[in-house]
């Protein structure tokens, strides 16, 4: 009998400023994603540093989405893969308002964002293109908590898929 995939993912990308030297890594991993045709849904979002009160549909972070509309209209069981460096200052993280554009605020600090969305979704993961975990950025040690983090190789791919499809 012919399976049926299932599998709905949500894509949430750090764009801008310390991601930019891995934008043709993130470029294909999202083309990679973007191409297959295997999910049931896919939705894509971007954001800067930290996930705050809104995510963005352009990587100009132009088009924005309430990051609390996702939570509401994206069921639990959505596969999320987050990618960025999680390296920012503290306070990106960890304030109100410590968002680090000008022209925006964020009323709850990134890291309850965070916590949210994996508490939310059943599976999820972190890709970092820039991990190491031997003396990580303080910030980066706070999210790996919230997060399975791998880094963004094909060994790092392959232990956050395996990561994802395990049953709960």
């Amino acid at each position: 009998k012919r399976r049926k995939n299932n599998v709905k993912l949500l894509l949430l990308m750090d764009v801008g400023g310390s991601m930019d030297p891995y934008i043709r890594t993130c470029s294909q991993l999202f083309t990679a994603a973007h191409s297959s045709t295997h999910f049931k849904d896919f939705q894509y979002y971007y954001f800067h540093n930290c996930i705050y009160d809104e995510v963005y549909k352009d990587t100009e972070r132009m088009d924005k989405v309430g990051t609390d509309f996702l939570l509401q209209t994206l069921e639990p069981d959505y596969k999320t893969v987050i990618v960025g460096d999680a390296y920012m200052a503290p306070s990106e993280l960890l304030d109100r308002n410590g968002i680090i554009s000008y022209y925006q605020s964020n009323d709850t600090p990134g890291i309850d964002w965070l916590k949210r969305i994996s508490q939310h979704f059943s599976h999820s993961v972190w890709l970092n293109p820039d991990y190491d975990l031997q003396q990580p950025p303080s910030t980066v040690a706070l999210i790996s908590k919230i997060f399975p983090m791998y880094p963004l190789t094909l060994d790092g791919l392959d232990k956050a898929v395996k990561k994802l499809v395990v049953k709960r």
